[in-house]
């Protein structure tokens, strides 16, 4: 469960990183 969710949470980052780019 715990790698469920720092999967989700790298996946939000990354979606950030790339709207910020």
């Amino acid at each position: 469960m715990a790698q469920r969710a720092l999967a989700e949470a790298m996946e939000l980052m990354a979606n950030a990183m790339a709207q910020e780019a």
